[in-house]
């Protein structure tokens, strides 16, 4: 391999110029240049690999081929993982409860498809979300049918070279047509139906990713050869997103031996305001290695990305959960959103409440 690069340095001095590329302006939303040293020219042309070729490498591993498209799934499965968060869809006739609800969502098409190693930054096409909620019926005041939920959370957590912080927040009513009365019966015992619950509100969703660390990832560029990406001054990286909607959920239920309880339903997200935000500045080393043999100086890198979408401003989704409880106080409970529009979107959530 020694050999064959010294070989061609001579053959890709030319090279080498002609691939130095212009300056980034501060108008461009997007703009990486990609300056190969004589050895890192000689490198590439011995991997097969064309300076152009491996800018869209680049390009790929930051998000900034298509930096909209993932500005767009990032949110959309971000803002979905927070619906249904702080609201009970399976029981009536409650008085108060209190509890948790984790919950996870991803796109069926993935977007974030690099060269290199996945757990490099940034990460797509996935969300997370850890709530806190608390409901009260209104029977104390005549109002039997109606309960008032809300739910809230901050916290921060640390994704590959990333910090994150995150807050979520939701203020709903639920109004329950057709419910049971609180007289228990035998047939009641055996089977009940929920009625038909009709729940909205406001939801927010705000997530930040940033990094103040060096930011080093390695790309396969070809067969048998990586180029490594290591930043030479604190990066700039930052994406943040934030939504804010209003649901319209209707649902139903049915209880099964006091125990166990199925539940479904449709819902329709207004997503008001809010948006996806990310910029990247950051200026690196390339260094790389092919077939075991190193290369410390391929070249140098910038990489200036800005973008910016809006949320989708409506959008269905079909809910679906099931509910175990114990002595018909504690409740564990796993619920599914998803869409059927495309991308396909989907989340899992599983919680705990107490109730009275």
């Amino acid at each position: 391999m020694k050999r064959l690069i010294l070989a061609a340095i001579l053959s890709s001095l030319l090279l080498a110029a002609r691939s130095a590329h212009a300056q980034c302006n501060a108008s461009d939303p997007v703009c990486i240049t990609i300056n190969p040293s004589p050895e890192g020219a000689a490198f590439l042309q011995a991997a097969g690999v064309s300076v152009d070729q491996f800018k869209s490498q680049v390009a790929g591993l930051f998000q900034a081929a298509n930096v909209n498209s993932f500005l767009h799934d990032f949110q959309n499965a971000q803002s979905f993982s927070s619906k249904g968060m702080g609201v009970d869809y399976a029981s009536e006739a409650t008085l108060a409860e209190i509890g948790a609800t984790f919950a996870v969502a991803s796109n069926v098409e993935k977007a974030y498809k690099p060269s290199g190693s996945y757990s490099d930054p940034p990460v797509s096409g996935g969300g997370a979300n850890f709530s806190l909620m608390g409901g009260i019926g209104l029977g104390l005041i005549g109002l039997d049918p109606v309960m008032i939920f809300g739910n809230w959370f901050k916290g921060s957590a640390t994704v590959g070279q990333l910090d994150g912080e995150y807050q979520n927040w939701g203020v709903h009513a639920q109004f329950r047509l057709f419910g049971p009365s609180r007289n228990m019966s035998a047939t009641k015992l055996l089977i009940r139906w929920g009625g038909i619950a009709v729940t909205s509100g406001v939801d927010r969703a705000h997530l930040e990713l940033s990094t103040s660390k060096a930011i080093n990832s390695t790309i396969n560029v070809a067969q048998d050869t990586t180029v490594t990406v290591a930043s030479t001054t604190a990066p700039t990286f930052v994406l943040t997103q934030t939504t804010y909607s209003v649901p319209l959920e209707i649902t139903t239920s049915l209880r099964l031996l006091s125990l166990l309880t199925v539940y479904g339903g449709l819902g329709f997200d207004f997503q008001l305001g809010g948006g996806a935000d990310m910029n990247i500045d950051m200026a690196a080393h390339l260094s790389g290695k092919y077939q075991g043999t190193k290369v410390d100086n391929v070249g140098d890198a910038t990489v200036q990305v800005q973008g910016h979408v809006s949320p989708d401003a409506a959008r269905m989704r079909e809910i679906f959960g099931v509910q175990l409880g114990l002595f018909d106080v504690i409740r564990l409970f796993a619920q599914v959103n998803t869409t059927a529009s495309s991308p396909v979107l989907t989340s899992l959530a599983l919680g705990l409440r107490l109730a009275i």
